[in-house]
């Protein structure tokens, strides 16, 4: 069966409103998810800093497969009302968590290493970045509940104060 009807005959069966990303991990183990079977729906960049595959998009949820090639990073983003649990299929990243300030700039606030074959999530309100620093590519299996609505870019600038 091809493998885009196997994850929407999954994620169709399933109710998938107020689900954690803990309950969508246990929905991704259920589903074939190595490089080899994914790996035709590998998307190079376009109009965003790495490529991203829509494998799958209702209201109630979407699968995206992301590539990250080395020394590339997202946009610092938050994922709206949605839920996330995404699973590292090859290489590594980095998921880079923010605050806002009082001005509404994102300061960081940790830093997580993901290494390959590793789950890691999105909840509610997080605003993140992932980097890949490393000298290969990152492949990433992305599951969201609902489907991502009201996602919202941070804009970063460095501010360089002079003193007179």
């Amino acid at each position: 069966m091809n493998r885009i009807k196997t994850i929407e005959r999954i994620l169709n069966a399933l109710p998938l409103r107020r689900t954690s990303p803990k309950q969508l991990q246990a929905i991704m183990r259920g589903m074939d998810l190595s490089l080899e079977a994914l790996s035709p729906y590998i998307a190079e960049p376009a109009d965003l800093p790495y490529g991203r595959t829509c494998l799958y998009r209702t209201d109630a949820a979407e699968a995206v497969l992301i590539h990250l090639p080395p020394g590339t990073e997202t946009y610092i983003h938050d994922h709206g009302v949605s839920v996330g649990c995404a699973r590292l299929l090859e290489g590594t990243l980095t998921n880079r968590m923010f605050r806002l300030d009082g001005y509404g700039y994102p300061c960081l606030s940790g830093e997580v290493e993901i290494e390959e074959g590793s789950y890691y999530y999105a909840p509610k309100k997080q605003i993140h970045q992932l980097r890949n620093s490393g000298p290969q590519r990152a492949v990433a299996f992305h599951l969201y509940a609902p489907a991502p609505a009201g996602k919202s870019y941070f804009p970063y600038e460095q501010v360089l104060d002079y003193v007179i």
